[in-house]
């Protein structure tokens, strides 16, 4: 296990990716991934959403430079959105990464703005950014310790538009070589907990729960993945709220994976409005 803690927005992405990775519903998705002999990545994507009517599409291209420790990455979509990245690790500072971002819209002439840089060694991860917007420019900055298993983050961000905080986040927590425990609580109001622990090769499981202080509401989910003998994957989810998700992921092919999903109310199976959703990704 590395002595590296993720980045405060990744400490409890094990957790997260098992709740919401491959449930794609209620969409229908498409994407094709390719990559030159120059090295130049490519991959287009296109989507229909089921319960809004609303078809978007996007191209993302991607150049790195290695030797330069330089990675150049745009996105057009169907939004008339542009956005563009350029990130740099130079050789000569391990663990240093810079990274500028814009978005552009087309329709309304908008821009945006991101200054963002991190630096990690052993033991630590800390970053900060500065989101240029136009109303004014909002500073975060986040660090994770971690030593022997257990970690602490904290998370604050400042609007110089409403002089107020817009983030104050702590996050406590351990991780084992084989399970990840995370607790943050966020503007002193909301407390959220994940567990995901990897029982085998084959299996996951995963458990969240929720509670905000004002309203004394809580939300609590649970999660299982598992790998059959031919590489498919299986995944379920069920929530507090009687809602149950499903998803299965098959290779038909060499660099072609389809994933259909689902989305069932328990409380109401005879109402309707249960969500569908199925992606097919090319990769060759």
């Amino acid at each position: 296990m590395s002595n590296t803690p993720p980045l405060f927005g990744d400490l409890d992405k094990s957790a997260k990716d098992l709740f919401d990775k491959n449930f794609d519903y209620p969409k229908f998705k498409l994407s094709l991934k390719t990559k030159t002999e120059s090295g130049v990545e490519f991959e287009t994507s296109g989507s229909h959403d089921l319960d809004k009517g609303r078809t978007q599409g996007s191209l993302k291209t991607k150049l790195k430079f290695p030797e330069q420790g330089v990675v150049v990455s745009e996105s057009w979509n169907t939004n008339a959105e542009l956005d563009t990245e350029l990130t740099y690790e130079p050789s000569r500072i391990k663990g240093l990464k810079l990274t500028l971002s814009s978005s552009f819209l087309a329709a309304s002439g908008h821009k945006t703005g991101k200054l963002k840089a991190s630096y990690r060694g052993e033991y630590f991860n800390v970053e900060g950014d500065v989101d240029l917007q136009v109303t004014g420019p909002v500073v975060k900055a986040s660090s994770v310790l971690q030593y022997k298993g257990w970690f602490a983050g904290f998370l604050l961000g400042y609007s110089t538009a409403t002089a107020k905080l817009a983030n104050n986040d702590l996050s406590l927590g351990y991780q084992g070589s084989d399970f990840t425990v995370c607790s943050t609580v966020s503007d002193i109001q909301d407390l959220h907990t994940s567990v995901h622990h990897k029982v085998n090769n084959k299996t996951e499981v995963g458990l969240t729960t929720g509670y905000n202080v004002q309203t004394s509401s809580v939300s609590l989910g649970l999660a299982s993945k598992y790998t059959l003998d031919d590489g498919a994957v299986l995944k379920t989810k069920v929530n507090h709220m009687g809602q149950v998700g499903v998803s299965y992921s098959q290779i038909i092919r060499d660099g072609v994976k389809l994933t259909l999903s689902t989305l069932v109310d328990g409380r109401n199976i005879n109402a309707g409005g249960h969500k569908l959703g199925v992606a097919l990704d090319f990769e060759p």
